[in-house]
């Protein structure tokens, strides 16, 4: 019996439905953490080898341009190493499922990174209005001046490890033949 145009692609669909493997994306996620640890924990030591604490007007400056460029940088790298090692824990030559992969690892790395920001800004508003009985007034110009240009990086920093995080998940996906050079993978579309 000759099937139709219409049954062939709804049959087609059925078989090339992607599955999401989440072992793949904790995988890529933890890849991404622990990069992320490692160049911060990197940028901390030379920040605070650059800083004389001695001297108040650097002390009060509060944040460089540079710690604002390493912070978009390190989320940028830990976010592309862990889409593309969530592409390649996956194990599937899927371009487009690797962009949703490394997509994936970034929404799990914000909602992550909100939570433990959101733990950490109550406990600082806890302690610091506990302990303001006799702390010096802070100047409202200044903290909002200060928040803005941390709010303004943290948003940089999103937006570029967002697109990061697609390419690296693109990229690993895509190269994921030179990772499993001895398993033969059909390309995406074709049959085996």
């Amino acid at each position: 019996m000759a099937t139709t145009i219409a049954e062939h692609r709804a049959n087609a669909a059925v078989a090339e439905h992607p599955v999401m493997r989440w072992g793949a994306i904790f995988a890529g996620w933890f890849m991404a953490t622990g990069t992320a640890l490692l160049l911060y924990a990197f940028g901390l030591a030379v920040g605070f080898s650059a800083v004389n604490p001695r001297d108040a007007e650097t002390v009060a400056h509060g944040l460089s341009a540079g710690a604002v460029v390493w912070m978009i940088l390190t989320w940028g790298a830990a976010l592309w190493v862990g889409g593309m090692f969530a592409s390649w824990f996956d194990g599937r030559n899927d371009t487009e499922m690797g962009v949703v992969r490394g997509l994936t690892v970034w929404g799990l790395s914000m909602a992550a990174t909100g939570l433990a920001m959101g733990s950490g800004l109550m406990h600082a508003a806890f302690v610091t209005t506990a302990a303001s009985a006799g702390a010096a007034p802070v100047d409202p110009t200044r903290a909002a001046h200060y928040l803005a240009a941390v709010m303004w990086a943290a948003f940089v920093s999103a937006v570029v490890a967002l697109i990061a995080a697609a390419f690296g998940g693109w990229m690993g996906a895509h190269h994921v033949h030179r990772v499993y050079h001895l398993r033969r993978y059909p390309e995406h579309g074709r049959p085996a």
